[in-house]
């Protein structure tokens, strides 16, 4: 018995001490990395990875790019690949194929899809991201999410590739760091990998140029790769366990300046790498990269060299300690609270304003946001069953989080503060995280007061006024939520304040009563795809125009299209509609009083939209701009009548009553006069509603927008007479629209067809004819333009296409974005006035005005054209100038037709000192007066602009020009000999050609950067003086910035130019000229001219330090400059340069200005110079 009792507890012992050994095992993920490895035909890199993956461990393999050869073309890419592939058969896990530049390089967007099935035919191996896309996620474990990029697909030239983004859902770049982002929010609280080709930092070394001017694409510091990764590591910046991967350079690195970095592309041929900071580490030495991460959220980086078929560990960093770092189980939360708590948004102090403040600045609702007001207090884990976090959400302005119940249904608890951090980043500074930098800065303060303006308790009533007249809404409800065990680590950022808790318009709130009861709730991007795709799913227009109008009588106008999400339907044949359900009533009853806030808010074309809550709407244009290009594209088949009948429905269903009942959500505390005045105004503004529908009406239908779907379509415009045109889209026995259109309304139509073999036909007579512009797409289409007149055809010249009469308008370029619908592309343009303001000794103070005028059509190269005039005043001279300027796109594909214009007073100076390399000046013995010479100038030029998405540009200009020197007695030009020609009218024709580069990394503070170009041209006169007098002229520069250590706070900047006239027929105003800020800092402007110039500028420029000025967050520092700098004559003898010696204080603010204050001496003594940057 008693061995029988022995077996059992061996028995026992045995059970539990497996059981113990099962659950110690941590069942790491063992993930390797390597790139570049179809560049080369050495595989012994890859082989060692293959012979250590072990069949207990989670291995994972990613190749990071250039897995091919790039010389290889089309099928010649399975040499490369085949072999691997065999290979890879033995790893002892999942392998991903990630593109890069190679991929690339073999028939672009159709080479890169080529190479993913045949990955994927001939082996278990994945190719990500897949099916065309840029991004793609893969969660590779409960706590680990892989999400890949396709840098490369970023840097092409997509005017190249016309079959680029065939079959991606993200058609453009702004799309893609929206999707990055919301990839990042989604995978919150777990470790998150970024495999990517292009390393987002490096410190592998490279040559002057690449260094400097990222002339290729490939260079680090090239714009549109800078672009990139500051983006992504800005959006990266929110997560806390993040990795970006990469395997571009031919080197193994891990650098960690905030964001880890490893980079594992050593397999064949090697690059330098130079050294980094403390705990980074850099070898060029053929090798891979090994992650080892723990269930415990542990991650190891390790690193081996290969040779002789031998892998040594040569580096091994902890970058992330897991769970050990989690002290959120320390902290001790009260569990018991008061059923109520009385807070305010805002303290007392910070709504405490003087009367002259509220008089400039308005008085908002300001005491809204400091009166307390008496509320339930919740513990979120008792609260509907219990709500537990999962994820933090919020937009441009406020701060979210969502909440999910024990049913999987999830609402959203929102802060009633709103966040200055927020609204920052992503309105002024996307591609630099800000962090808290700007708390308590003069910045931050203005704009939470500024939040003033909009009513913080406006979305408590909406529900009850929705409900009135069959809007779809949310139904928040306001607490007090303290700080709770239940956050866990969101603490942080929540808790101890006022927050709204809704039901989050999403899937797992389908069949709310309160949003019309639907099956499926979906995005404005997944609704823009299925009205897109067949044409069997539309938008209830009724609805929405009913949405969009109680909008209006709101007053709300943020309503851009991450504020509506939609219910969605399904009907039995096969169709389906959905319906709008608004969210975020954030700018309900808003106020913008007060003088200063009036004007900027009417002065200001992006703060047109802020308009004061009242009975009339100042503009409804500008109301309506957040939400206007989704008004053109979900608003196509109702006319006037609909707006009307929808506007009366309004006013008739939503009573007084309704409206009295709504106010009653607001707080008791802050319930009086001013929600009074707001009652009246709405119900003043309801009794105005048909009149505001009739003028949103006739805007929107100025310009409209048709959109055909991916399938195939017929689109047919009859011109019919009294200025009418009617527009019908039929689909096999479908039919999508049929509309007649009103001259007397609408002014131009574009037509989309998108994909599918399209046709177009144009036909009828008619008059007073709408301007119709037609954009095919991707496929075969037919153009039948019976009658050619007001209607142009826009398509691809390397894509087949049929136009049926050869008469037919037509622009045929591949351009992506032309050729490609952008629903957020509309017609529109854009106003600007701007003060003009200087100060230096030649002339005086500048006081003037600019005036920009841009305009975006169909049609655009940056823009359609733009205009620019100014006008200026100098008290140094009491002259004044008057320039024009204005540029017109595509007068040739990316050529761009420029004009230009100058005039200035006859007492308009500028400086001379006489011919010559050592002229005399004393400036103590001559007012500045008496080296001026008064023009009268006027020139007038025509050009064609070329500029290059990487920083290149090149114009031609042929111009006109006319000077007029007045004989101002007492001056120094009167000393001089006889001139028969100098006082005269004399007028010049020629041209010039320009080729520039200029590319820097910071416009602020440049630590890398180059600027260079030259000029060449040729003048003669036409009339007055010699009429046989002409010259040529050279004008070449270059400036390079170069970092001198690793954190760019000391750096080396020089520029290098000169001038040189070819000829002697020249007048003093055409002369090589030296002198002032350009060059020769210490002396005046054109303090000396010759036949030729020459001069070096150098600054040694040393940021000192930063610090929080309490207006933004600031860095400082000081430069030391030299200039060194002579002219020549013909058969000049002088051997003298003239040198000037100085340096400057400067300070820069937010990475996006620079104020640079400086003294510069030289042989006549010294300048005080103030410059906006740096001017090199």
């Amino acid at each position: 018995m008693s061995s029988l009792k022995n077996l059992k507890r061996s028995i026992l012992f045995f059970f539990l001490l497996t059981a113990s050994i099962v659950l110690g095992q941590t069942n790491d993920t063992s993930i390797y990395l390597i790139g570049n490895t179809g560049t080369t035909n050495d595989t012994e890199v890859l082989d060692e990875i293959v012979k250590n993956s072990e069949k207990k461990e989670n291995s994972i393999l990613l190749l990071l790019g250039n897995s091919v050869n790039g010389k290889d073309k089309k099928e010649d890419f399975k040499k490369s690949i085949k072999p691997q592939l065999e290979k890879l058969s033995l790893f002892a896990g999942e392998t991903y194929f990630i593109p890069g530049k190679n991929e690339w390089a073999i028939n672009g967007y159709k080479g890169v899809q080529s190479i993913e099935k045949y990955i994927q035919k001939n082996s278990t191996s994945k190719f990500y991201p897949d099916d065309g896309e840029a991004i793609k996620h893969k969660d590779l474990s409960e706590n680990i999410v892989l999400i890949t990029v396709d840098t490369q697909w970023f840097l092409e030239d997509w005017d190249e590739d016309s079959y680029i983004n065939d079959e991606s859902e993200i058609k453009n770049r702004t799309l893609f760091f929206l999707e990055f982002e919301n990839r990042i929010k989604k995978a919150h609280g777990k470790t998150i990998l970024v495999a990517l080709h292009h390393p987002i930092e490096t410190n592998t070394k490279q040559g002057l140029l690449s260094n400097v001017g990222g002339v290729s694409s490939d260079d680090f510091q090239n714009k549109e790769y800078r672009k990139l990764r500051n983006r992504l590591k800005t959006i990266a910046q929110a997560a806390s366990n993040i990795i970006f991967i990469s395997g571009k350079d031919e080197n193994l690195q891990y650098i960690d300046k905030g964001i880890p970095q490893i980079i594992s592309g050593a397999v064949g041929k090697t690059k330098n790498v130079r050294n980094g900071s403390e705990g980074d580490f850099g070898l060029a030495q053929n090798g891979y990269a090994k992650l080892e991460i723990s269930n415990e959220g542990v991650v190891v980086v390790k690193f081996y060299t290969v040779e002789n078929r031998i892998s040594t560990e040569v580096f091994k960093s902890t970058i992330f300690k897991g769970d050990e770092n989690d002290t959120e189980a320390s902290n001790i939360f009260k569990e018991e609270f008061p059923k109520t708590q009385s807070a305010s948004i805002y303290t007392n102090e910070a709504v405490a304003k003087s009367s002259f403040y509220k008089t400039i600045w308005g008085k908002h609702y300001r005491d809204f946001y400091g009166t307390d007001v008496n509320v339930p207090v919740v513990l979120l884990d008792t609260l509907m069953g219990g709500l537990f976090p999962i994820k933090k959400g919020g937009g441009q302005q406020s701060k979210s989080l969502r909440l999910e119940d024990k049913n999987g249904k999830q609402f959203v608890m929102r802060a009633i503060k709103k966040s200055t951090t927020k609204f920052l980043q992503a309105n002024l500074f996307p591609d630099t995280y800000i962090d808290n930098s700007l708390d308590d800065t003069t910045i931050d303060k203005f704009l939470s007061d500024f939040y003033t303006t909009s009513n913080p308790y406006g979305a408590f009533a909406i529900g009850k006024l929705s409900s009135a007249i069959g809007v779809n809404h949310t139904n928040p409800v306001l607490y007090y939520i303290p700080k709770q065990k239940t956050l866990g680590t969101f603490n942080d950022d929540f808790g101890d304040e006022l927050y709204m808790i809704e039901e989050h318009v999403g899937s797992t709130q389908v069949g709310l009563k309160s949003f019309g009861n639907p099956k499926k709730i979906l995005s404005t991007a997944d609704i823009l795809q299925e009205i897109h795709k067949s044409g069997k799913s539309v938008v209830d227009e009724p609805s929405y125009i009913k949405a969009r109008l109680f909008d209006m009588l709101l007053g709300d106008w943020d309503r851009h299209e991450d504020q509506w999400r939609w219910a969605y339907f399904d009907n039995e044949d096969g169709t389906a509609y959905c319906t709008p359900i608004p969210r975020d009533r954030d700018q309900a009853f808003s106020k913008y009083d007060g003088l200063l806030i009036s004007f900027l808010t009417r002065s200001i074309p992006a703060l047109r939209k802020m308009q004061s809550y009242d009975e009339e709407i100042r503009s409804v244009k500008w109301l309506a701009s957040s939400p206007y290009h989704l008004d053109l594209m979900l608003i196509n088949s109702s006319g006037w009548e609909e707006w009307e009948k929808q506007a009366q429905y309004i006013q008739e269903n939503l009573i007084d009553d309704d409206i009295e009942k709504a106010f009653e959500g607001f707080p008791p505390e802050i319930r009086g006069e001013v929600i009074n005045e707001i009652k009246e105004k709405l119900k003043g503004r309801r009794s105005n509603l048909v009149k505001i529908a009739k003028a949103y009406y006739e805007y929107l239908n100025k310009f409209k927008i048709i959109v055909g779907t991916q399938k195939t379509d017929k689109f047919t415009i009859t011109r019919l007479p009294n200025g009418e045109t009617s527009i019908k889209i039929d689909r096999k026995d479908i039919g999508l629209l049929n509309r007649t259109f009103s001259h007397d309304v609408t002014k131009e139509i574009w037509v989309y067809g998108l994909d599918g073999k399209d046709t177009f036909v144009v036909d009828g007579e008619g008059d007073n004819l709408i301007k119709i512009r037609i954009v095919g797409g991707k496929k075969n289409d037919t153009y039948d333009f019976k009658n050619t007149k007001k209607v142009k055809l826009y398509d691809y010249k390397s894509k087949k296409n049929t136009i049926v009469n050869k008469k037919s308008k037509k622009w045929l370029v591949d351009d992506y974005e032309i050729n490609n619908y952008d629903h957020k592309k509309v017609k529109h343009n854009f106003s600007q006035i701007l003060p003009l303001f200087g100060v230096n000794p030649d002339d005086g103070v500048k006081l003037g005005v600019l005036n920009n005028f841009s305009y975006f059509g169909l049609q655009r190269n940056g823009f359609t054209y733009r205009h620019s005039i100014s006008a200026a005043y100098y008290t140094g001279n009491s002259g004044y100038d008057m320039f024009y300027k204005g540029e017109f796109s595509n007068i040739f594909h990316k050529w761009n037709f420029g004009v230009e214009g100058k005039y200035t007073s006859p007492n308009f100076a500028q400086n001379f000192f006489g011919f010559g390399n050592e002229t005399n000046y004393d400036k103590d013995e001559v007012e500045l007066d008496f080296n001026r010479i008064s023009i009268r100038e006027w020139n007038a030029a025509v050009s064609l602009i070329w500029r290059g998405k990487n920083g290149g540009s090149f114009y031609f200009k042929p111009l006109i020009e006319s000077f007029e020197v007045q004989n101002v007695v007492d001056r120094f030009v009167n000393v001089l000999p006889e001139n028969a020609t100098l006082f005269e009218k004399q007028t010049y024709v020629g041209s010039e050609v320009n080729y520039t580069f200029k590319n820097k990394n910071d416009l602020a503070y440049p630590t890398m950067g180059l600027d260079a170009g030259i000029t060449l041209g040729y003048k003669a006169v036409i009339d007055g003086g010699n009429e046989d007098a002409s010259f040529g002229y050279i004008k070449p520069h270059i400036a390079i910035n170069h970092k001198l250590n690793k954190s760019g706070s000391l750096v080396f900047a020089t520029k290098l130019g000169g001038e040189a006239i070819l000829g002697d027929d020249f007048e003093l105003y055409h002369a090589a000229q030296l002198g002032g800020g350009e060059n020769l800092r210490g002396y005046r402007k054109e303090r000396f001219i010759g036949n030729y110039s020459m001069f070096q500028s150098t600054d040694l420029r040393l940021q000192i330090g930063d610090f929080n000025s309490g207006i933004i967050p600031t860095k400082y520092g000081v430069t030391a400059g030299f200039d060194y700098g002579r002219v020549w004559l013909e058969n000049d003898t002088s051997n003298k340069w003239h040198n000037s010696l100085g340096g400057s204080f400067w300070i820069s603010g937010l990475e996006t200005f620079t104020l640079n204050a400086g003294y510069y001496s030289s042989a006549d003594g010294g300048i005080i110079s103030f410059v906006l940057g740096f001017s090199y």
